[in-house]
């Protein structure tokens, strides 16, 4: 049910009517180094098992997301496993990974919700699928709580490989790279560019 539903990026183009553009999103970035506990933290899950969407989610992206946004914690918010219902009929309801929402730490998440990660075990064009929904799904909470974006980051990541979206309005912006963990001084850079666009 829900964005469980959504198990393509063609179904979900489809389905929401939206125009697929693929581009370089991120023309130009600055690598920025992990912190020595980043590292540590992805040295102690390359050790442990990561069989399934949940323990790279655990393990692996949740890290890296919060090395980015402890930075910032006095404009944007990590969430995980928050629920997002906005349109029942057209599955847009259910749990998400990863959102990051614009305002200090509340207990309650609150609009505007400026970037969605998702997270799959393999795959990728699932997760790609899900993201757009969980994107759409931000993009109209946003307009329902009075607080509209100009546009809405996505990630899909099965934790080794990440690939980034923009949302704007209709058109899905799909970046035309891949990255992998072994970029993560790029991948940190793409977020961090990501998170000072909505400052």
């Amino acid at each position: 049910m829900g964005y469980s539903n959504y198990k393509s990026l063609r179904q979900a183009l489809d389905k929401l009517n939206l125009e697929e553009i693929d581009l370089d999103l991120f023309p130009k970035v600055m690598p920025i180094e992990p912190s020595d506990w980043l590292k540590k933290s992805l040295e102690i899950a390359a050790l442990l098992p990561l069989t399934n969407e949940k323990s790279k989610s655990e393990k692996l992206i949740s890290p890296i997301l919060s090395e980015v946004v402890i930075q910032y914690l006095d404009s944007i918010t990590l969430y995980s496993g928050e629920e997002l219902y906005v349109d029942e009929s057209q599955d847009l309801a259910g749990a998400c990974d990863f959102f990051i929402a614009k305002h200090p730490k509340k207990k309650v998440m609150q609009a505007p919700i400026v970037t969605v990660v998702e997270a799959k075990d393999e795959d990728f064009d699932y997760g790609q699928g899900q993201c757009i929904a969980q994107m759409y799904a931000a993009q109209l909470f946003n307009e329902q709580k009075g607080k509209p974006q100009a546009f809405i980051y996505g990630c899909a990541s099965t934790g080794g490989e990440w690939q980034f979206l923009k949302l704007a309005g209709k058109q899905v912006l799909i970046d035309n790279k891949t990255y992998y963990l072994p970029d993560l001084p790029v991948i940190l850079g793409i977020f961090h560019q990501i998170v000072r666009s909505f400052l």
